[in-house]
């Protein structure tokens, strides 16, 4: 979802500023039929992307068979946009990212358990028009849907309200796979409210909460976006859980226009449980009291069928990436994070990693996001988006304005440190 706000607030760098990666020699190459194989593949969308995937899924223990599964389904999202040559130009200006890279991945940190691992996919980023786009990534929902028994009973009785005739931008329908060792993957569906056009959004999420049974539940966020729609506050994604899950939910995103650490806070409140002072010291670290106006927070509000006449979890997204001057300072940030809520931070250094070989001062995107969930009496758990960069890495800011850099104090010099990883001992 990284470049989805870009709608509504500058894009946070300049021109893509790095060619996409280059096919490389494996070590013990013998010949130009390994070298034409290695590079055919790796200098591909689907088999780039699908390289990252592997080594992610190595990372949080899955095994060999379900890996390579995955991989096939993240390739069958993609379409014919996988074989695209990462040397042409990506096949949309899809929102997943800011260099269009229609794949988006991210680890779910729970206190006291392994990481979750997700990838996000636009299955209709190859296809001509928006229209096209919206019925190519329904089929392809639907194909996989079928091959793992799933059902999109919720999907079709929505069909009207996201999915409609001339459907709006900027997105129509993205697809996300959560993956689990051990499990069948859970199904992530993310429609644009705006899809009749942003006018009727509020109306869009309004009857379709109430066609799912959740309009008691929805009725506290509807009156608090109504009370600053569209200026203050507006709807990012409409969410669907579908398939294999202890607890559904349906989330409802809202984007939070100019907003402060405390308009944060107070947009929590509206879920029993949450506590807005995390909310509001996790906006003040990374943005300070000022409103966040390059790019807008985005609260989450997700609904079960064990609700009480009110939203059952909470999550806000923090666009890191256009508050620091690089992925080095926005990984200081999301070590702290981890740490504040008593989780290693080693898997994410391993994650990095995993998706690139760049150091972390050459660029700012890496991760885009931070965002803290809170649902009950549940502990906290951390998310922390990461960007494939398959297309390229937009360049350091020089205009970053700091909140607090990880070690506590106020100095923008934690914003600028040396290139490389500063990984834990």
């Amino acid at each position: 979802m990284n470049a989805y706000t870009r709608q509504c607030a500058g894009r946070p760098g300049g021109a893509v500023g790095t060619p996409p990666p280059v096919c490389g020699l494996p070590a013990g190459d013998n010949g130009p039929r390994t070298r034409t194989a290695e590079c055919s593949e790796s200098g591909r969308l689907g088999g780039f992307t699908a390289g990252q995937l592997g080594r992610l899924c190595d990372l949080v223990g899955i095994d060999g068979a379900r890996r390579t599964a995955h991989q096939r389904a993240l390739a069958e999202l993609l379409g014919p946009a996988a074989a695209r040559p990462l040397a042409e130009p990506p096949p949309s200006q899809s929102s997943v990212s800011d260099d269009h890279t229609p794949v988006e991945f991210s680890l779910t940190f729970p206190t006291g358990t392994a990481a979750a691992l997700r990838v996000l996919a636009d299955p209709g980023c190859a296809a001509g028009t928006l229209r096209d786009s919206a019925w190519t990534a329904l089929a392809a929902v639907e194909r996989l849907a079928a091959q793992q028994g799933l059902r999109l009973d919720e999907l079709k009785d929505l069909s009207d309200l996201f999915l409609p005739p001339v459907p709006h931008g900027p997105l129509t329908l993205w697809c996300a796979l959560e993956l689990r060792p051990g499990d069948a993957p859970g199904l992530k569906l993310y429609l644009n409210p705006g899809a009749r056009g942003v006018e009727r959004s509020m109306e869009t999420v309004g009857e379709a909460m109430a066609r799912l049974g959740h309009g008691r539940a929805y009725e506290p966020v509807r009156r608090y976006v109504a009370s600053r729609f569209p200026e203050r506050a507006a709807f990012m994604f409409f969410a669907l859980d579908v398939g294999s899950w202890a607890e559904p939910r349906v989330k409802v995103y809202v984007v939070h226009h100019q907003a402060t650490a405390a308009d944060a806070a107070e947009a929590a409140r509206l879920v029993p449980g949450a506590c807005p002072e995390r909310v509001a010291e996790l906006c003040r670290r990374i943005g300070g009291d000022e409103p966040f106006g390059r790019l807008p927070l985005i609260s989450c509000y997700s609904f079960t069928g064990a609700d009480a006449g009110r939203p059952t979890g909470h999550a806000i997204h923090v666009p890191v990436r256009a508050y620091v001057r690089d992925d080095r300072a926005a990984h200081d940030h999301a070590k702290w994070l981890l740490r504040r809520y008593g989780v290693h931070s080693a898997p994410l250094d391993r994650a990095l990693a995993a998706l690139t070989a760049r150091q972390l001062g050459a660029g700012v995107g890496l991760i885009p996001y931070l965002s803290l969930v809170q649902a009950g009496r549940r502990a906290p758990r951390i998310t922390v988006y990461l960007s494939s960069e398959a297309y390229g890495v937009l360049p350091p800011r020089e205009d970053a304005v700091p909140g607090v850099p990880a070690d506590g104090g106020h100095s923008a010099a934690a914003h600028t440190t040396p290139d490389g990883p500063s990984a834990d001992g």
